[in-house]
């Protein structure tokens, strides 16, 4: 078994190394973005853009309490209508979480949304699961017996909140 799985990786290195030569310079370079996306919006800014831009995507904003530091969104999460939370900073206003629990919505069709948008995931525990991408991090919590919490976090907004506490 162990040198079949060798074999396979010697077989595959070939085609990694390959993939990552560089493009002549003529092509367009693809650039990632430097925050992570929620639901095709980047995260990024303060919450009032995050916010516009959210509801130029169709979120309706329903709570706004500054106060607290979180404002209530309702939309579609994954293909299913949702109730969802933004958190940001208390100084700047720096957006860096979005938490969204997935009411009757099947763990199958959940998780083929989330590996259409951040990939396979990098982490399946007992708790759930976990992707990190450029920018950030998703988790899917699953806890037994209750909805999945859906979690997103940009690394940009997290250093901005740890900054500020």
């Amino acid at each position: 078994m162990k040198r079949f799985l060798f074999l396979l990786l010697m077989l595959g290195a070939p085609v990694v190394l390959s993939a990552q030569e560089t493009t002549p310079q003529d092509s367009v370079q693809q650039t990632l973005p430097s925050h992570i996306l929620f639901e095709g919006v980047e995260m990024k800014g303060d919450i009032y853009d995050f916010s516009k831009a959210l509801q130029k995507r169709g979120f309706k904003l329903e709570q706004r309490d500054g106060n607290s530091r979180n404002y209530v969104f309702r939309g579609d999460v994954c293909g299913r209508p949702t109730q969802f939370q933004v958190s940001f900073t208390r100084k700047t206003k720096t957006v860096y979480r979005v938490m969204a629990q997935l009411k009757n919505a099947p763990l199958t069709d959940i998780l083929a949304a989330l590996n259409a948008a951040y990939g396979e995931p990098f982490d399946i525990n007992n708790r759930g699961y976990q992707w990190q991408v450029p920018g950030g991090g998703v988790m899917l919590g699953t806890p037994e017996g209750y909805d999945p919490t859906l979690v997103v976090m940009d690394a940009a907004g997290v250093a901005a909140f740890k900054e500020e506490n």
